[in-house]
């Protein structure tokens, strides 16, 4: 089982994205793991090669003023026209938001939607934001901890994952403009 990691985060393996990563490698062994920092590597035909190879991709973001980082919005906006390709329709894809203490909940489903309509499959429970504030609820033992995602449910987002390679189906596909995506149509 291969899982590429994308680090969508602007400060890479020097950030949070970077210890949640580290300490994900070290707990799950089974894992061959490969990971992409977006911040340093841009989209280009070794970086497909990577997507095409892995069985499952889990991407990491922090929240920057609402959003995804930098990194992650540069990928999405040069790797257009992998929409529909066969080589990522219905591959697996977890996504993971870190933020300080909100908005991270709307930049997770925003991300998987738009993960979905690129071709990806989005399995149930492959999702998750870490906070900050809920990590410091979580360490105050409070009774309403349970409500909060913590660390534990990232792993629950790598086990949906592998799960999630073991159904193959032949997922079909829209047609795509190939050639002139890029295109200016404004007169």
């Amino acid at each position: 089982m291969q899982i590429l990691i994308l680090n969508g985060s602007i400060h890479g393996d020097a950030g949070n994205c970077g210890l949640l990563i580290q300490e994900l490698r070290k707990t799950r062994k089974d894992i061959k793991w490969d990971l992409v920092n977006l911040a340093k590597t841009k989209f280009s035909s070794s970086l497909l090669k990577k997507i095409t190879q892995a069985d499952a991709i889990l991407c990491l973001t922090g929240t920057y003023w609402d959003s995804w980082g930098s990194p992650l919005q540069k990928l999405l906006e040069d790797a257009t026209d992998l929409e529909g390709r066969e080589e990522i329709v219905g591959k697996p894809m977890g996504v993971c938001v870190l933020m300080h203490s909100v908005g991270g909940k709307s930049i997770l489903s925003r991300l998987q939607g738009v993960f979905s309509t690129m071709g990806f499959l989005i399995p149930p429970m492959s999702g998750m934001t870490y906070s900050l504030s809920g990590q410091l609820a979580l360490k105050s033992k409070n009774q309403h901890a349970k409500d909060f995602w913590c660390l534990d449910d990232l792993e629950v987002i790598v086990d949906n994952l592998v799960l999630a390679t073991q159904s193959p189906i032949a997922w079909k596909s829209w047609p795509v403009d190939r050639k002139n995506f890029r295109k200016k149509w404004l007169k």
